[in-house]
C-alpha cells in the first residue's frame, strides 16, 4: 500500500524515473501500463489506472458500468504482484530506451577497462558514457589464443562491437554489449583510427587475420610504420601492410 501511495506522490515518481534513467513521462505511462495489466490480468476485467498528485486512481470496467477501486480494498497479494510488475516493467523500458542510445556503438571500436575475468568470458566497463556504466560482454571464442586466461581487472584494451541487443538475465531485462578482440574489423577500426589522429586519408581493408599472430593489410596508400606499431601493440600480433591501388 505504502508503495503505490508513494510512486504516485508526484516528487517520488521523478526519483523513480531518474532511478531508470527515464523521463517522467515515460516512467509514469509505465507503470499506469503496468498496474492497469496486472490487475486486468489478476481480476480478469478491463482495469485502468491513472497516478495523480493525490494518488493512484484504479477504474473497474464491469459490463453495464465503472467503478473506482480504492487501493485499501487491494490484498497483500495483489500489492505484491502489482510491485514486482511495475519493477519489471521500468526494467524493461530502461534497456529498451538504453538499446536506442547504444545500437551506434555496433561496429564501431571502442575501449574500456577489464572490470573481471573469468575463464568463459570477461566483463568491460566501456568509455564514452558520461555519467552512464556500460558493461560489455567478451566470450570466450572471441578472444585472442595469446590473450585467453591473462586478462586481469584494470586492463585496459579495445575491442570491436559486434552487437548490441536487448536481452534479459532471468527474468530481468537487460543490455547485451557483445565485444569482439578476434574480428578482422578490429584490424581494420584500430588502423582507421590511427590514421585518422594523423589526418591521413588512406583506405586500409584487413584481407586475413589469425588473431593472435597476423593481420594481412590492404592499404591504399603509405602507412606509417608509427601507426603499424600501435595497431601491432594492441592486438598483441604481426602486422603485414601491403599497398594496392584505388579502386
Amino acid at each position: 500500500m505504502r508503495f503505490l501511495k508513494n510512486i504516485s506522490d508526484g516528487a517520488d515518481l521523478r526519483a523513480v524515473a531518474e532511478k531508470y534513467e527515464l523521463p517522467y513521462g515515460e516512467a509514469k505511462a509505465a507503470i499506469e501500463r503496468s498496474i492497469s495489466g496486472t490487475l486486468s490480468g489478476i481480476f480478469r476485467l478491463d482495469v485502468e489506472c491513472m497516478l495523480t498528485g493525490e494518488g493512484c486512481e484504479i477504474y473497474v470496467f464491469r459490463e453495464n458500468r465503472v467503478e473506482m477501486l480504492p487501493m485499501e480494498r487491494l490484498k497483500k497479494n495483489v500489492l505484491r504482484a502489482i510491485k514486482y510488475g511495475i519493477v519489471s516493467a521500468l526494467q524493461k523500458e530502461a534497456t529498451v530506451r538504453g538499446y536506442e542510445k547504444l545500437r551506434y556503438l555496433t561496429g564501431g571500436i571502442i575501449g574500456g577497462h577489464v572490470a573481471a575475468a573469468f575463464e568463459e568470458r570477461i566483463f568491460v566497463e566501456l568509455d564514452g558514457e558520461a555519467g552512464r556504466l556500460v558493461v560489455g560482454v567478451c566470450e570466450k571464442e572471441h578472444q585472442t589464443p595469446k590473450e585467453r586466461g591473462l586478462y586481469r581487472t584494470g586492463d585496459y584494451l579495445n575491442f570491436y562491437v559486434s552487437s548490441v541487443t536487448p536481452s534479459s538475465n532471468g527474468r530481468v531485462p537487460v543490455l547485451k554489449v557483445s565485444l569482439s578482440r578476434t574480428s578482422r574489423s578490429l584490424t581494420e577500426g584500430l588502423f582507421q583510427r590511427e590514421l585518422s589522429d594523423r589526418l591521413l586519408a588512406i583506405r586500409v581493408r584487413c584481407v586475413k587475420r589469425a588473431a593472435g599472430v597476423f593481420s594481412l593489410v590492404e592499404a591504399e596508400g603509405r602507412v606509417p610504420g608509427e601507426c603499424i606499431k600501435a595497431v601491432s601493440g594492441e592486438i598483441k600480433e604481426r602486422i603485414i601492410v601491403h599497398f594496392v591501388r584505388g579502386r
